[in-house]
């Protein structure tokens, strides 16, 4: 029986159920599979979500005027618009999230990717916080000034509970919650027991949201003390958005109930587990190995190579997560809400539950696992042959990792170190195998390379944590052995698009679509006063010409400024069920499949692809899947958006923490990018970016020049660039908020 509190979390959790009203509680019901205990939660639930009333329920009509009229939806405070006598009812409104800026001014960020963002005076936020989604009417502009407007309603809130300082005052208690776009002082209500400190980390729970009664309030709930840990900065990140930690109890109990182990039973047709309707190939003699991580937990895919002629044979095996997560149950809703698994540097929150994200699905060494076999020939020159797909059960040889591989193939036919033999070293037949992978991973990346696919890298943050502190931050090492799981799997995703493409099933898309000419343009400009080009090819389609950027960047003081620059101008991939092909690598169609373990889109896609084999028992799933599938995927590519978001936000509040027993130390580093108010330094020692503000630099009067893409001093012509080589020390670092002030100490000769 779920209850009020899974509820709530279902109807925040879910975006497009926010946004498309329903026009009765039975269209809610069987929106959400409530089930008739539930009705009385689910009610409670809805109230709590929708305060100012559920989107699309019919209601009985206020009175237009006299005892009992209603002001107008989103009147702030219940004051009518009629009677604020500030012009808000002149222009259009958008939707957005309201955040305040590092000044603490209010912006709403459209949902409109293309959309500016409209300023909001502080005294027309109608009760709204920071993260709300709100409606803002936007006011008349005088000549070109920015866009400002005023809220008119909110649509959802969110904060829910956050980490923050207790500051008292008085008599009263309060808690400032401060992050990157949220600066809140909250009165508060202590528990019984120890009071906390002034300036003690506290987890809070808001109580009561600002309305016509009176200001918000919140409630402590937790005290963890003076100092920030990796704990509190994860407790700060995932409270303030508000992201699912804990399975719920039906949902715990389910994942309690699945089988521990795989039995097998032999049948005239094949290899069964349990009353399952398709037979199993089984691969338990293969050398299938894992490639992973150091600190992976979860194993979605394992793989295996066999010499065939001039070619190879590969087998691809992916954790058949459908076999144990059945549509519309508890676990599968759970999935579907979370979206995909979130991962920090010292933990994760999984997509399913350990039991099986880490237990029965997971392919450990040595032990049967159910799975989907891709097989696909690969000839000579990276060309794929035609792909077979069926049910299977494996037994991996080896659980090896980025690292071993690399030392193996780099280091002589015995690597230093190994998961498979007696004396602890790679099997002979295993490192036959690894070798013969590398090779064809050659093939596969020149194949992606000729058909036009971009091929740039950044560097990724490895933060080691010991002892719940972060003890160093630096970039994370990309070797051959990373590359060969890469190819493999896009061969392997490619395949499943293709084939399910091919018979007309309605799955979901990895789509990423070419970006818009006005952005490509704007991205070569920049490019090309970095670099002092014009043209580095005389190709003028999208794919080459960004490429060229990238290849002309590499290696020289200018690649991670151009790089980041050709990312940024770039669309941001998405799920759904158009075919639109994926721009950045240059395929007609493709999909995620090989990580159902840690993806929804995933399990979707095996669940088609089972179906496309025979499986009948999802019928009536996949025609919610091809009745709904762009809702599906929008409320996916937005649970993808927001993990991504949250490790970011974790990262930088790591970094600074990391930072913050660095205060007063100097380091060398490079100018990153530049910003209106300041430039961006990136450290040498450690890969942490720092802001040094202009109001810092005492030397002379600075003026900033976008088209030259330099500060530059207006007496002494200092000029601070891209890509130069400074000394700064560090001024403050604010775990909070995740940000590293710095100061700049010297402008550095640059190396010969």
């Amino acid at each position: 029986m779920r209850d009020r509190e899974y509820w709530e979390r279902w109807l925040r959790q879910r975006s497009e159920a926010l946004k498309a009203g329903r026009a009765t509680i039975k269209e809610w019901y069987r929106e959400a599979g409530v089930e008739k205990g539930e009705r009385r939660a689910f009610k409670a639930a809805l109230k709590s979500v929708f305060p100012e009333g559920v989107p699309g329920r019919r209601g009985k009509k206020a009175p237009r005027r006299g005892k009992g009229r209603r002001p107008p939806a989103g009147a702030p405070y219940g004051t009518p618009a009629g009677e604020r006598g500030d012009g808000a009812g002149h222009g259009r409104t958008i939707e957005g999230r309201l955040r305040f800026t590092r000044e603490g001014r209010p912006l709403v960020i459209p949902d409109d990717p293309d959309g500016s963002p409209v300023r909001v005076p502080g005294t027309a936020l109608a009760g709204a916080w920071p993260k709300d989604r709100v409606v803002v009417r936007l006011e008349r502009r005088r000549g070109g000034a920015p866009a400002y407007g005023r809220i008119e309603r909110i649509l959802s809130r969110g904060i829910r509970a956050f980490v923050g300082r207790y500051s008292p005052g008085g008599e009263r208690h309060f808690v400032r919650f401060r992050d990157r776009e949220s600066d809140l002082l909250l009165e508060v209500d202590l528990p019984e027991g120890p009071a906390p400190e002034p300036g003690d980390l506290v987890l809070a729970e808001v109580a009561e949201y600002p309305s016509a009664r009176g200001e918000g309030r919140a409630r402590v709930v937790r005290l963890l003390g003076k100092s920030h840990t990796m704990e509190t900065l994860f407790l700060a990140v995932t409270s303030a958005m508000d992201l699912p930690v804990a399975f719920p109890d039906p949902v715990a109990k389910e994942a309690r109930r699945v089988p521990r182990a795989v039995h097998l039973s032999e049948r005239e047709e094949g290899v069964f587990h349990g009353e399952e309707p398709l037979p199993r190939v089984d691969q338990r003699d293969l050398p299938y190995v894992t490639i992973d991580g150091e600190d992976a937990r979860d194993f979605d895919d394992a793989v295996c190579l066999a010499k065939e002629g001039g070619g190879y044979r590969l087998y691809v095996a992916i954790a058949d997560v459908s076999h144990y997560v059945a549509p519309w149950s508890s676990l599968d809703r759970e999935a579907y809400i979370r979206g995909t698994s979130v991962y920090f540097p010292d933990r994760c929150i999984p997509m399913l539950p350990p039991e099986l994200s880490e237990g029965v699905c997971s392919l450990k060494a040595g032990v049967n696992r159910l799975t989907v076999t891709v097989e696909i020939p690969i000839r000579q020159g990276g060309e794929a042959g035609p792909p077979r797909f069926y049910p299977s059960v494996i037994r991996s040889r080896a659980r090896l990792t980025y690292d071993e591989v690399h030392d193996f193939l780099a280091g002589g036919d015995h690597g230093p170190r190994g998961r498979t033999g007696s004396d602890g070293k790679i099997a002979p037949d295993v490192g036959r195998m690894l070798r013969h992978m590398a090779t064809a991973a050659g093939w596969l990346t020149l194949a992606r390379s000729a058909r036009g696919a971009l091929d740039f890298d950044l560097p990724e943050p490895r933060i080691a944590v010991e002892g719940g502190m972060p003890v160093s931050v630096r970039a994370a090492q990309r070797w051959e052995s990373h590359r060969l799981i890469e190819e493999f799997m896009l061969l392997a995703n490619t395949a499943v698009a293709e084939y399910l493409s091919m018979r007309g099933d309605p799955f979901l898309f990895r789509i990423h679509e070419e970006p818009a000419e006005d952005r490509v343009e704007e991205f070569e400009t920049a490019a090309g006063r970095l670099l002092r080009r014009s043209r580095p090819t005389d190709r003028r389609d999208v794919t080459s010409r960004l490429q060229a950027w990238a290849t002309l960047a590499r290696g020289g003081k200018y690649e991670r400024p151009v790089h980041m620059m050709l990312l940024r101008s770039l669309m941001l991939a998405r799920y759904g069920p158009e075919t639109r092909g994926h721009f950045g690598l240059a395929l007609a169609r493709y999909t995620h499949f090989t990580s159902p373990i840690r993806r929804y889109p995933d399990l979707v896609v095996h669940r088609v692809l089972k179906a496309a084999l025979g499986d009948r028992s999802p019928h009536a799933w996949l025609g919610n899947l091809a009745e709904k599938g762009a809702e599906i995927g929008a409320h996916l590519s937005g649970r993808e958006r927001l993990a991504m978001d949250a490790e970011r936000a974790l990262e930088q509040r790591a970094k600074a923490l990391f930072m913050a027993s660095r205060t007063g130390q100097t380091f060398d580093g490079a100018v990153s990018s530049l910003v209106s108010s300041g430039f961006f330094v990136e450290l040498s020692d450690w890969l942490v970016e720092g802001l040094v503000h202009v109001s810092t630099l005492r030397d002379d009067e600075y003026a900033f020049s976008p088209d030259r893409m330099e500060w530059v001093g207006l007496y002494r012509k200092r000029r601070i660039a891209l890509g130069d080589r400074v000394r700064v020390r560090v001024r403050r670092s604010d775990p909070d908020r995740g940000e590293v002030d710095l100061l700049l100490v010297e402008k550095l000769p640059e190396s010969p």
